[in-house]
């Protein structure tokens, strides 16, 4: 069996006009995705890979790339991506949760310490 022909996405970028390509190589038991952005350059996890992996149509420079993304998101659907995808999120929502509560602890102390009255 040969290699399969990697889906390229391009990708919106916040600092330029210019997209980013997102490549998906898909294969039986193997998920490897690149992209060209800074991050993606230093082999980190970027925001760009993160979306297309989640299938957000948002992050599509080509609003006809739908199909490919779609190819990309049901493939990541039968392996343990979205497992780990929500687990991600779990994290994710405690720690909006702890920087809430550490923000409402530090107003309490700053309020006793400065005497200033309950709200």
């Amino acid at each position: 069996m040969g290699a399969i022909k990697p889906i390229e996405i391009l990708a919106k970028s916040n600092s330029s006009d210019t997209p980013y390509v997102v490549t998906c190589h898909l294969e039986k038991n193997k998920i490897s995705v690149f992209c060209s952005c800074p991050g993606g350059q230093y082999k980190m996890l970027c925001k760009h890979v993160r979306k297309i992996i989640a299938g957000d149509d948002s992050i599509l420079y080509d609003r006809n790339q739908k199909k490919e993304l779609e190819k990309i998101r049901n493939h990541f659907q039968k392996t343990q991506v979205p497992l780990l995808l929500l687990e991600i999120k779990k994290y994710e929502d405690l720690l909006e949760e702890a920087k809430r509560n550490l923000k409402k602890a530090k107003k309490n102390f700053e309020n006793v310490i400065l005497n200033k009255p309950e709200q």
